[in-house]
């Protein structure tokens, strides 16, 4: 057949930065969150000082229970995360989230920011959303989001990089998270420790029992189930960002987020209390380092 024509466009990549601005609205309230995977751990870490929680249950029956306990003793910012993958059908997983009235919903997916914004409800773009520069963040935002995360694919430099631009207000940077590995729609709970076939006859393990994965290293890596029986493994050490903070602060980041798995109340409120105290300039990075044992990224 014959050659077909595209029309071209001559553009460099600095003119499609410069045209990247900021929304024409306030940035978000600055805070400290902390995402939680139980009750427990959303109360020690408001106990520990955070100024927010977000829910990322197992369980969808148990949500709306601890959304009341937490606004019933006062929690300022109780948001609300999604199962990290959606599969057609699956979007009244998010309807029911938002009919409990969150202060704010996090934004996994291109389904659910295509969705984002009719209903009032705030939405926060998590890392999977990869923004990594500022033409992404420009078009997360374009959509309605009140903040993004910096993608976990970007080094140290290149976070800075992000953050430093004028989008560095908008941005909810992680400081502390063991980093997902991997997703998979096998579930390695219910294989190991059920007969069953399906989530109607495994007898649901993973609501009873722990699963790890062990590496030729020796390291036991958490394996949590979602409400779709999909499996997130996490690397057994958590990553600190607490070396980017204050360069964050400078560059005019607000909003600051933990990420926990299974870590108990003493846990949870230790690591709290040192990135909140990093926060207010009380120690360094060095000191959060050594406090929680992690290492720095």
């Amino acid at each position: 057949g014959s050659a077909r024509s595209h029309a071209r466009t001559d553009v460099t990549a600095a003119q499609l930065v410069a045209e990247c601005a900021p929304p024409d609205r306030a940035p978000p309230p600055a805070g400290l969150f902390a995402l939680c995977r139980t009750l427990t751990q959303c109360h020690a870490a408001l106990d520990a000082g955070a100024d927010g929680v977000y829910l990322d249950f197992l369980e969808l029956t148990g949500t709306g229970p601890a959304v009341r306990a937490l606004r019933a003793r006062g929690a300022r910012h109780v948001a609300l995360a999604p199962p990290r993958i959606r599969k057609p059908g699956e979007e009244k997983i998010d309807r029911f989230l938002a009919s409990l009235s969150p202060d704010a919903l996090l934004v996994r997916g291109l389904g659910a920011l295509h969705e984002s914004g009719s209903d009032g409800i705030p939405r926060i773009g998590d890392a999977s959303l990869n923004v990594t520069n500022r033409i992404t963040a420009a078009t997360v935002l374009s959509r309605g989001l009140s903040s993004f995360t910096p993608s976990f694919d970007l080094d140290a430099a290149q976070v800075m990089a992000l953050l430093e631009s004028p989008f560095g207000a908008w941005s909810e940077l992680v400081v502390h998270h063991p980093m997902p590995l991997f997703h998979m729609e096998h579930c390695v709970i219910a294989a190991e420790l059920s007969s069953g076939r399906t989530h109607l006859d495994c007898g649901r393990p993973c609501e009873r029992h722990r699963g790890s994965r062990r590496d030729r290293a020796g390291m036991e890596h958490p394996v949590e189930a979602d409400v779709g029986c999909r499996n997130t493994v996490f690397h057994a050490a958590a990553q600190s960002a607490a070396g980017l903070v204050s360069g964050a602060r400078r560059a005019g980041v607000r909003r600051y987020r933990i990420e926990l798995v299974r870590e108990s109340p003493e846990d949870v409120a230790r690591i709290v209390d040192a990135y909140r105290r990093l926060l207010a300039e009380q120690l360094t990075a060095a000191e959060v380092w050594n406090l929680l044992k992690t290492e720095g990224h």
